[in-house]
């Protein structure tokens, strides 16, 4: 979809991640945002993705429990 409207795209996008998406907030220690960032790189990951990845496998781990 193409807009004329910088603003009007961005309101778009922002519209539609406010219906499709949960946001969560993550506070971690100094540093460590470097870290994560860069072990993300290293997986050719974003850093939300590679958080994203995480959780999705510890869910995944925990369902196949007993």
């Amino acid at each position: 979809m193409s807009y004329k409207d910088k603003a009007e795209a961005i309101k778009y996008n922002n519209d539609y991640n406010a219906r499709a998406y949960d946001r969560i907030n993550l506070i971690v220690p100094k540093g460590d945002k470097e870290a994560i960032k860069a072990r993300a790189d290293e997986l050719g990951q974003s850093v939300n993705g590679y958080i994203s990845r995480l959780i999705a496998d510890d869910l995944a781990r925990r369902q196949r429990l007993p």
